[in-house]
């Protein structure tokens, strides 16, 4: 699997990253189904989920908790606070958050006459939908989404007049995804799903525009031209042009990387925006998340155990100098801006927290991943986060005779590298069986999915919708904690119970 890779390692360590160890995590989320963490990981990292959502991500959402993920986007997206001036909007509340989505045209309220928002009515589909085809739309954009002609829906005429152009922007862009057929416009939305919805937004908002349609037209002096790479290839050195970059278990395409060249030496730029949730750090077993600030051409990454400051890293466009650690290091070349997004060296930080670099020549994926391997013999054995086997309830759960959890995930990691996954969810409202089969494989504290195939049960009573259908892309899912004593391990961010193990040959 390995080759070698040309990856400048820097001369230097700091005392700081050995306490990084002590660090104690703040857990972003509570109450999740199991089926959302992995993608609520990444949103909790966006910078998406709300206090007052957090607690408790599986009820229903609000009126009022979905106007702030909105407007929580829309300051993410734009890197500016939205603001109000008009405090007498509505007679039911005098939310701020409410007042800032009235003055940006995201929310106009529920009876206008008597001036109600209604914020504590939970939300429905077309509602959601509206709300956040009026935010991309307050948003400026230098690109494009798709206009909405949307697909057909068999229930699409129990969309309300006002609401079908929203709906029909938000499911061609696959914002909002309908089930069996069907985009059910009154039904509610659950906070998970309110989240996962903005952060598809936010994940497209940030692919595009981070994607350059060419090289900057100015370049740092110390940067010679001739010896510059573009997004995946280095010229007259070789390709390096990987269909991922994998930095634990998060994923950067070919659009949203470069590789340099400075005097033979290689170093890997990525978006400022991916930081926060790519180089989460060591705490006590478990990892926490950086807090990164942009702000015009500087960039800093902190990283805290409460109030505390374990590690900071303060690095400005054109300029080879950071602070790390309070000492002044050479990161041998410099941020730089293209399109109005900073990309920035990461080799800093791949040598500060010794982490491999290497690539498999037969996925073209360049993997960035700690060196203290979780060890995959581990997880030889059958996994769910209910303490159920779900692999020996197979039949009973796809013919519905069986009695069927509202959420569970169960997995079967094989000694020969093969694995299976099942995922439940049947609390009424679109169940769903999830089957997938495939090979893993354990790189760092990383499990990589592959060659991945999937089948679909929906509905009440469940039908098969698809069988061993290919996945076209890897997964992954990164290694958080594993106690041997209690048989957990956690998962994407979910605790799973060991239930069988199984001998290694």
């Amino acid at each position: 699997m390995k080759r070698a890779i040309g990856i400048m390692i820097m001369v230097f360590i700091f005392a700081a990253v050995l306490t990084l160890y002590g660090l104690a995590e703040e857990v972003p989320y509570k109450g999740a189904s199991p089926w959302a963490v992995p993608e609520l990981d990444k949103a909790a990292g966006y910078g998406l989920i709300t206090d007052r959502i957090k607690d408790n991500m599986s009820v229903p959402i609000t009126r009022e908790e979905f106007a702030e993920i909105a407007v929580r986007l829309y300051e993410i997206n734009t890197g500016k606070a939205a603001e109000y001036s008009d405090t007498d909007v509505f007679s039911d509340t005098d939310n701020p958050e409410i007042l800032k989505a009235y003055s940006l045209k995201i929310v106009n309220g529920i009876d206008l006459q008597r001036r109600l928002f209604l914020p504590k009515m939970f939300i429905n589909r077309e509602q959601v939908a509206a709300m956040m085809f009026r935010t991309i739309q307050a948003t400026p954009l230098n690109f494009e989404f798709p206009a909405g002609k949307g697909g057909i829906f068999a229930d699409e005429n129990e969309v309300s007049d006002w609401a079908l152009e929203s709906v029909k922007f938000m499911t061609e862009n696959g914002f909002l995804r309908g089930a069996d057929g069907r985009i059910n416009p009154k039904g509610t939305c659950t906070r998970e799903m309110a989240v996962l919805i903005a952060a598809r937004i936010y994940e497209t908002y940030l692919s595009a525009a981070e994607a350059p349609a060419e090289e900057p037209a100015e370049e740092p002096a110390e940067e010679p031209a001739e010896d510059e790479g573009t997004t995946g290839s280095e010229p007259g050195t070789g390709s390096y042009d990987w269909d991922q970059i994998v930095i634990n278990d998060t994923v950067i395409f070919r659009d949203n990387y470069y590789i340099r060249n400075k005097d033979g030496f290689y170093y890997i730029f990525i978006g400022a925006e991916r930081l926060k949730y790519a180089f989460k750090l060591r705490n006590a077993g478990s990892y926490t998340y950086p807090e990164v600030e942009v702000i015009g051409g500087s960039i800093t990454a902190e990283w805290s155990s409460g109030e505390n400051v374990v590690l900071k890293a303060e690095m400005r466009e054109g300029s080879t100098e950071a602070i790390v650690g309070g000492k002044i290091v050479d990161i041998g070349m410099a941020p730089y801006i293209i399109a109005g997004k900073m990309y920035i060296p990461i080799n800093l930080f791949i040598s500060a927290l010794e982490m491999d670099v290497e690539t498999s020549s037969n996925d073209n994926i360049l993997f960035i991943q700690y060196k203290d391997a979780f060890p995959a013999e581990i997880l030889s054995g059958i996994w769910s986060d209910t303490g159920i086997d779900l692999f020996a309830a197979a039949k009973d759960l796809e013919s519905g005779s069986g009695n069927l959890p509202s959420y569970a995930t169960a997995y079967r990691f094989n000694s020969d590298g093969t694995y299976e996954l099942i995922k439940v969810s049947a609390a009424g409202i679109n169940d769903t069986i999830i089957k997938q089969r495939g090979k893993y494989k354990v790189m760092g504290n990383t499990i990589m999915y592959y060659d991945i195939f999937e089948t679909i049960y929906k509905g009440s009573p469940f039908s098969l919708k698809y069988r061993d259908e290919p996945v076209d892309r890897p997964h992954y899912e990164f290694v958080y904690n594993y106690d041997s004593k209690e048989e957990i391990i956690e998962i994407g961010g979910f605790w799973l119970n060991r239930v069988q193990q199984f001998p290694r040959k």
